[in-house]
């Protein structure tokens, strides 16, 4: 679900609301998402409820419901800043890393943020997200996590 063309290393934003429209960006030039100004209100009031950052400095940006309206199909999106923001985490942590997760449907959503959550779960490929220069890095450290679950 996650394509060379949904990744941006830098992202190049500072706060929060700006990580998410630069995300969503990227994801609508790539074809993917069709109304980038509905799935960022829709994760900013996600994001109101209770932040998505992790302690592990990884945010798994998402909307409360599946839009499959304003999908193509579903697909992840991924950005990493150089440096870390203030992202609402719950211990303060500085998140850096960005994943959005946009799906069709709640069954697809749940199996996708399941199986992200223990991809990134493994913190070799974090810091191998970290280090990567190319989309192509990312996705190649992703398939090997993949490829052993």
């Amino acid at each position: 679900m996650l394509h060379a063309s949904t990744i941006k290393i830098p992202i190049t934003s500072r706060s929060p609301r700006k990580v998410i429209t630069e995300i969503c960006e990227v994801s609508m030039e790539a074809g993917y998402l069709w109304d980038a100004p509905k799935m960022m209100d829709a994760i900013l009031q996600r994001e109101s409820m209770h932040s998505t950052a992790l302690d592990n400095g990884v945010a798994l940006l998402h909307p409360r419901r599946p839009l499959p309206m304003i999908l193509s199909e579903s697909f992840l999106a991924m950005g990493r800043t150089y440096q870390g923001i203030p992202f609402g985490g719950s211990r303060g942590v500085l998140t850096d890393v960005f994943f959005l997760i946009a799906s069709v449907d709640d069954p697809s959503h749940l199996r996708t943020l399941a199986r992200l959550s223990r991809i990134i779960n493994d913190s070799t490929v974090i810091q191998g997200i970290r280090a990567a220069n190319h989309a192509e890095d990312v996705l190649e450290l992703i398939e090997e996590r993949e490829d052993q679950l």
